[in-house]
């Protein structure tokens, strides 16, 4: 038995059915057709190495699953329970994401936030951003009161 439909706000439906599959497919993008732009962008002492080509189609496919499920299950469930869980298990993506970017800077002396590029800023605040979003969401944040449940007439209809 699933969960009720509970009143998603406008703010994260939108944002994980649009905004969130967007940023994904730049990450397909990357990781597929340029990876050596990937590599770049958070470590510009590096450079890419072909040899790796693996690792960035195996970062790239799950880019495209990321796109995907987030495109897909808010358009196919109204189920709360099963937002919070593919949300909770993207969270868990971007913390690995973050560190990312920690360690990026951090083996190229980089932390000082006067030492970031722009790639720096955006990588990183993109990623600092989706991660508050979500982590907002599986905290239920701007959810209103625990008795709110959005199309219940709707519910009772199907039933």
């Amino acid at each position: 038995m699933s969960t009720p439909i509970a009143a998603v706000p406008t703010f994260y439906t939108y944002f994980f059915a649009y905004i969130d599959p967007l940023i994904a497919l730049y990450g397909v993008y990357l990781n597929f057709l340029a990876p050596d732009q990937a590599v770049i962008s958070m470590a510009p002492l590096s450079t890419y190495d072909p040899n790796t080509v693996f690792l960035f189609h195996q970062a790239g496919g799950l880019a495209l699953a990321v796109a995907v499920m987030s495109a897909l299950i808010p358009r196919v469930s109204e189920d709360l329970s099963v937002w919070k869980v593919l949300q909770f298990s993207l969270l868990l993506s971007d913390f690995g994401g973050l560190s990312g970017v920690y360690f990026a800077l951090e083996r190229q002396g980089r932390l000082e936030p006067r030492l970031w590029s722009a790639d720096d800023r955006a990588v990183g605040g993109l990623y600092l951003f989706i991660t508050a979003v979500r982590l907002a969401f599986v905290l239920g944040v701007g959810f209103g009161g625990e008795g709110e449940v959005k199309g219940e007439k709707e519910v009772k209809k199907r039933e």
